[in-house]
């Protein structure tokens, strides 16, 4: 195993991140990643997007097992707030955790034996995994397990594996945040967007793929519970307008198909979603002008927009 920075008399192997807004379920990440098995050492890093002097103080204490406790000054999203958990960071390799979601207890081990192999072939790895996804309440939870369906291969393009093509339901294309370990290299190398409040992930994930000698493995194992529905989501919003600016910035140059494909499921579906006509007329608008039509999933994606959000989330966790 390739050995970790060296922090006093501590070896460092892997810098866990995990940017919070203070949720109730900040406790539960933060028990799945002391639950790991990894014999190295974990340092865990939870940056709060938040006025540290206003911050109440049960807030604070609901970080309490973690090595460092950072604070934005608040309003500063997540891009911002996990840099600085990097910036702040000593491991080897880092690892995203969303406040909202959890790590099964090999998740740092099986990435690390990875991730160190890939190093020793030269390449630089951005690790994933396969995810559960838990919707609703404790009562009456609902789980849909083993996604994505079909894992990156390594020779595929990220931005083509994730949009070109995408097929309704949960068991689409994808590669979760709290999925990803990388070297601490890579992630001072490639900063998260601190403008983006949506497809964050998307975008670090495709200017990473950018950087020489980057490849992505994906396990096979279901190591991550997706929590959906978390209050305060960015997800669960539905900004046309922030996703075609950033399509049309990164994508359009890349792939007239990517770019075509992603405005279909993901941009229209947001228009939809807010029954804002003058956004779909927009949208659609930038999709004839490409001279390309989407696949047929990306346009069931995009129609799908017209179906109520938690009946669509319902309807897409039934599709297989």
């Amino acid at each position: 195993m390739v050995k970790g920075r060296v922090l006093g008399q501590t070896t460092i192997d892997v810098s866990v991140v995990i940017p919070s807004t203070g949720r109730d379920s900040l406790g539960r990440a933060i028990e799945s990643v002391r639950g790991q098995d990894f014999q190295g050492h974990i340092e865990l890093v939870v940056v709060f997007d938040l006025n540290e002097a206003s911050t109440p103080v049960e807030t604070v204490e609901s970080a309490r097992g973690a090595d460092k406790v950072l604070f934005t000054g608040g309003g500063r999203k997540g891009g911002f707030a996990r840099n600085l958990g990097v910036e702040r960071s000593s491991g080897t390799w880092v690892a995203f955790l969303d406040d909202d979601d959890e790590w099964f207890p090999s998740k740092i081990t099986e990435q690390v034996r990875v991730a160190t192999h890939e190093e020793s072939m030269g390449r630089r790895a951005i690790v994933g995994c396969r995810v559960e996804q838990v919707s609703g309440s404790f009562d009456s939870r609902h789980v849909v397990s083993g996604i994505p369906a079909k894992l990156v291969k390594p020779n595929d393009r990220i931005e083509n594996y994730l949009f070109v093509d995408r097929r309704p339901g949960a068991k689409r294309a994808s590669f979760f945040t709290s999925t990803v370990l990388a070297s601490r290299r890579l992630c001072q190398e490639v900063r998260w967007d601190e403008s983006l409040a949506r497809h964050q992930d998307w975008d670090w994930l495709v200017r990473a793929s950018r950087v020489a000698g980057t490849t992505f493995v994906q396990l096979e194992g279901v190591l991550v519970s997706i929590h959906l529905g978390s209050q305060g989501s960015i997800s669960a919003g539905a900004d046309w307008q922030g996703s075609l600016a950033w399509a049309t910035r990164l994508l359009r140059p890349l792939d007239k198909r990517v770019y075509v494909d992603f405005l279909a499921a993901q941009t229209l579906r947001y228009a939809l979603q807010k029954r804002d006509w003058s956004g779909v007329r927009s949208v659609l608008s930038h999709i004839v002008g490409t001279r390309s039509l989407p696949g047929v999933g990306p346009i069931a994606i995009g129609i799908a927009g017209v179906v109520p959000r938690a009946s669509l989330q319902w309807l897409m966790q039934k599709i297989r």
